[in-house]
C-alpha cells in the first residue's frame, strides 16, 4: 500500500477511536523498527490540554488500524505514537548542578526507590 492510503485509512480510524482523546489527524511515514523490519510510524498529533489518553483506548485504536490494513495485504506493523504536546520529554528536562546527559538517560530508566 502507498503513504498515501495508508494515511486516508488511519485518519479515518484514529480520528474516530481517539477523537475525544484530542486527536484531530494522523501523520504515517514508513521506516524500520528496532529488528530492521519493514515498518509503518503513526502519530497522532493531540490537542494541547486534552489529557492523558488510557492505554485501553489507544491498544483499541492500534488494533483498530492495523486489522484493516492487514486485510488490505499491508506487512508493515503500525506503530503508534499519540503526540501529547503536553509530556515531558527528556530533552525538555534540565540538567542539574554535578549531572550530565548519561546521568538522565540512565535516570529514565531507572527503578524508582
Amino acid at each position: 500500500m502507498t503513504v498515501d492510503e495508508i494515511t486516508t485509512i488511519a485518519d479515518e480510524i484514529l480520528t474516530r477511536h481517539l477523537a475525544e482523546s484530542g486527536c484531530e489527524r494522523v501523520e504515517v511515514r514508513p521506516g524500520y523498527n528496532q529488528p530492521d523490519e519493514p515498518s509503518l510510524f503513526v502519530v497522532a498529533p493531540m490537542k494541547a490540554g486534552s489529557g492523558v489518553t488510557g492505554g485501553k483506548e489507544s491498544n483499541a485504536a492500534n488494533a483498530a488500524l492495523w486489522l484493516p490494513l492487514r486485510e488490505k495485504g499491508e506487512e508493515r506493523f503500525p506503530y503508534l505514537d499519540l503526540d501529547d504536546p503536553d509530556d515531558e520529554s527528556l530533552g525538555d528536562r534540565s540538567l542539574g548542578d554535578g549531572e550530565d546527559d548519561r546521568d538522565v538517560e540512565e535516570d529514565a530508566y531507572a527503578t524508582p526507590r
